[in-house]
């Protein structure tokens, strides 16, 4: 199978997305904070909070939450404890979240959710965890991509019948006008088109 170059737009804001991740924050430090906080006040904690998130310290993410941390607070760069958690792999901080009513479905600055995340990761169990979740199937980021576009993009070509089994469009196009099969063919990635036609993909 030839070597095939990913569109620039998805991996750039994925490789970003894996890079400003990368870094961790120490929770050794930790204090709990006093109950009746601010919001305003709380948000000092922002670092532990997302630390948490990324190492699945359920005990910490608890302990903010019930003094009135902001469930669905996010990094400059619009990364969520959820995302953060379903990116690094850690389920029971994601069953978690989402028991306390985190929001499956936001984006990131770039528009990719929890779901892409765990895709372009490679976390499939989280992924399947998150397909459980009621967002949009074919809710895109800012270039027009979906989870399928992902699965089929980054090989996770496992998950295509689910997607498409959930209602996910095979025949999807991204804000080019480019289908998953269209860019599959374009690449010479013998190996997704087959899979995406087999999934139903036309176009």
């Amino acid at each position: 199978m030839k070597t095939r170059p990913l569109r620039l737009l998805a991996i750039a804001s994925m490789l970003t997305f894996a890079l400003l991740l990368g870094a961790c924050h120490s929770l050794s430090a930790f204090q709990p904070p006093r109950q009746g906080e601010r919001t305003a006040d709380l948000r000092r904690y922002d670092d532990d909070w997302f630390a948490a998130a990324r190492l699945g310290r359920v005990d910490i993410l608890q302990a903010l939450l019930d003094a009135g941390y902001p469930i669905d607070a996010a990094t400059p760069q619009g990364y969520t404890a959820l995302i953060l958690a379903s990116y690094d792999g850690q389920p029971l901080a994601l069953d978690y979240l989402a028991a306390r009513g985190a929001n499956p479905c936001l984006g990131d600055r770039n528009g990719n959710t929890a779901l892409m995340g765990a895709i372009f990761k490679g976390e499939l169990p989280i992924a399947k965890q998150l397909l459980n979740a009621a967002c949009p199937i074919d809710q895109a980021n800012n270039a027009g991509e979906t989870a399928l576009s992902f699965a089929a993009l980054f090989g996770r070509l496992s998950l295509l019948p689910e997607l498409v089994k959930r209602g996910a469009d095979p025949d999807h196009a991204d804000a080019r006008g480019n289908t998953a099969l269209q860019t599959a063919r374009t690449q010479g990635n013998d190996e997704a088109f087959n899979a995406l036609i087999r999934a139903g993909a036309t176009r």
